[in-house]
């Protein structure tokens, strides 16, 4: 793997139809967890907080499709068209048939996430307590674990990507690994402070994309480079659909590409509405504004020098892993600068540049 070091995640402002709109909103029957798509186009979601899975046709009407479960979570269709639905704090996962009628019921401790293999019906899950990854066979038999313990925390999120790498996501530490040749390598882990936590990854076009539940984000990560993490889209707390820059999202959980890749469903958990970030395949970024900035040594031991190539004022902020602002100030002219790290721990920290809306946030090593 290539290790892209100083770039942790970059928000860029975008000049596309990146859009965030509601695809889906009903007091009556809500999605706040995993979805997932059969191959007619039809979209299955988990009510968690409720008992119900629920299905939304290509034109919009939902219905009830199957119901009288625990927790519903994860979601996943074999060859056959028939649904496996994990129920985390019901210690089970159910197979269903076409019409959602129940065929199966196979025990399994507090299970999370659902995939089916690449090329056979054998499904592979995960087990939140007990931090396992392990493989269920399509006659109902839980084989053992493939990966138990650390570095699994919490593990929720399954996804394949174009190569049929299969990726884990952890719930707990939001830590991104690949399967690769019997090893979990670690991949990235998705920016946060410690309550925030990773909800499902799903793949498109080359990149992994995650929600980071508490702090109302959603992520893009180049599975190529360690830690390349970007914000696509998220602030604070809220319900604002437009832009990817200024949208917001209330709890995000759930993602799911689209078939064609130009989309995202992402379930909102605090509101049972699901969002869609369409318009993936025609994004350009302005990656001017981070050009516009470069900085030098990283690690650094006390002097950090930076050096800008634009006439604009430049704010900046440093954080901890806990997220406190450690240093702040601002710079107006263009040329070399520097940043006093004199009387700080040895440590990871985040170097952050604002200029009105543009934003770009680094990961910086202090020696």
């Amino acid at each position: 793997m290539r290790t892209l070091f100083f770039i942790l995640f970059s928000f860029y402002s975008a000049l596309s139809a990146q859009y965030v709109s509601t695809f889906y909103s009903s007091a009556s029957f809500q999605i706040d967890d995993a979805m997932v798509q059969d191959k007619h186009g039809n979209l299955y979601g988990s009510h968690y907080m409720g008992s119900r899975v629920y299905k939304i046709t290509p034109n919009g009407t939902a219905s009830i499709f199957s119901s009288g479960y625990n927790t519903p979570n994860g979601l996943a269709f074999n060859s056959r068209d028939e649904l496996y639905i994990v129920d985390n704090i019901g210690n089970r996962i159910y197979k269903v048939d076409t019409a959602g009628n129940r065929i199966d019921t196979i025990v399994v401790g507090n299970p999370s996430g659902i995939i089916k293999s690449i090329d056979s019906d054998t499904m592979i899950i995960t087990q939140y307590t007990g931090h396992r990854v392990r493989k269920l066979a399509p006659d109902g038999t839980v084989l053992p674990p493939m990966f138990a313990g650390y570095p699994l925390s919490g593990p929720v999120g399954l996804c394949y990507g174009a190569d049929s790498t299969l990726y884990v996501g952890n719930f707990t530490d939001r830590k991104i690994f690949k399967v690769d040749s019997g090893r979990l390598i670690y991949i990235a882990r998705v920016p946060g402070f410690s309550s925030t936590s990773l909800g499902f990854i799903t793949h498109a076009n080359g990149f992994l994309y995650g929600t980071a539940f508490q702090s109302h984000q959603i992520y893009k990560i180049d599975p190529n480079f360690q830690d390349s993490v970007i914000l696509l889209s998220g602030s604070t707390v809220g319900n604002n659909n437009g832009p990817v820059s200024s949208a917001r999202f209330n709890g995000p959980n759930g993602i799911l590409a689209s078939r064609g890749g130009d989309s995202l469903f992402i379930s909102d958990f605090n509101t049972g509405d699901i969002r869609l970030i369409s318009g993936l395949l025609t994004n350009i970024e302005d990656r001017s504004f981070q050009d516009a900035i470069q900085f030098y040594p990283n690690p650094v031991e006390e002097i950090l020098y930076i050096q800008l190539n634009q006439e604009k004022r430049i704010n900046f902020y440093i954080y901890d892993q806990l997220g406190k602002i450690v240093r702040e100030g601002s710079f107006t002219s263009k040329g070399s600068q520097q940043i006093s790290l004199d009387g700080l721990p040895s440590s990871m920290y985040f170097l952050e540049w604002r200029s009105g809306e543009e934003r770009v946030i680094k990961k910086l090593i202090k020696k």
